[in-house]
């Protein structure tokens, strides 16, 4: 058996990926002989293809999907990793996956000329609050985007909703990164886990309607609309993030239990995809017009808001 990886993984090969990955998400424990997954193919990845990449070899090791699987990369490979922060936390898994945490512990954000570069770990051993992720992500955000003081509200905004969304709801992975990437043009943020997905968190809160999971995708990023109903939880974090996606034209793409949801040039389509435990959320922005939370609340207080379902 080998797990394939296109020659190109960059946002919109997710879909082909998943369809050709689904499988491991039925090996658990089954210690599979003979797996190769082959990645000496590979000739231009993102950041997003690296973190999925990454979770897949993760989650294969840490539920006993594959007996010794062989691991074949190429030297771009191996320089990803590196310029990302994964190669130590890989070679980890490989070598002794019960060892594994202090690599995970060590993801680190790493500041350069033209770009910042954040992979973190959500540790369940931190308590995740607003306060405690404007102490740890704002600074360096403030330092590379010093010169506009409205693109860093922007970026801390959407890091943050996507940071406390993962917190919030994926406590069944243990090991959940976020990663953010920008330059002065364009910031991607990517956040993955193989916990309970979107589809599964929220649908329960809809037992009563026959919602299909395109249904609760759909509604996962409407204002208000939560998996904790009888909280303080508002339900705002999807919605902010799509409205923000939506006034800057950027790109938004959610995959979760065997759908997606995508928002480009501000219209919203939705399918069905291979199945992927957990889910994924890519968010990528143009800086040249950034908003804040402000900007929102007044759009909406004037009653413009729309969505294009297509």
């Amino acid at each position: 058996m080998t797990l394939d990886v296109p020659k190109i993984f960059k946002a919109n090969d997710v879909i082909s990926f998943i369809n050709n990955i689904q499988v491991i998400f039925k090996m658990q424990e089954s210690m599979t002989p003979n797996v190769r997954i082959d990645l000496t193919k590979i000739k231009q990845i993102s950041a997003l293809g690296i973190l999925v990449i990454y979770k897949v070899i993760e989650y294969t090791y840490v539920n006993n999907c594959f007996k010794k699987p062989e691991l074949n990369v190429n030297e771009y490979i191996q320089q990803k990793w590196k310029e990302y922060g994964f190669y130590d936390l890989i070679h980890l898994y490989v070598s002794n996956k019960d060892i594994a945490e202090k690599g995970y512990k060590d993801l680190s954000i790493k500041l350069q000329d033209k770009f910042f570069i954040a992979p973190q770990a959500l540790l369940r051993s931190d308590n995740y609050s607003k306060e405690m992720i404007e102490k740890k992500f704002l600074p360096p955000i403030r330092k590379y985007y010093k010169d506009s003081p409205k693109i860093v509200s922007m970026v801390f905004l959407c890091l943050s909703e996507i940071l406390l969304n993962f917190w919030e709801h994926a406590v069944n992975d243990m090991r959940s990164i976020i990663v953010a990437e920008g330059n002065k043009s364009n910031i991607e943020i990517i956040c993955a886990d193989t916990g309970d997905g979107i589809i599964s968190t929220l649908g329960g809160s809809y037992k009563e309607h026959k919602f299909t999971p395109i249904d609760i995708i759909r509604k996962s990023v409407e204002k208000g609309e939560t998996s904790k109903k009888m909280s303080n939880h508002m339900g705002y974090g999807l919605w902010i993030l799509n409205e923000i996606t939506t006034r800057v034209r950027g790109r938004l793409h959610l995959y979760s239990q065997g759908v997606y949801l995508k928002n480009e040039n501000s219209k919203i389509l939705t399918g069905k995809s291979g199945y992927w435990q957990g889910t994924i959320i890519y968010l990528s922005l143009p800086l040249n017009n950034p908003i804040t939370l402000t900007d929102i609340e007044s759009y909406v207080n004037n009653g413009q808001i729309k969505l294009n379902m297509v």
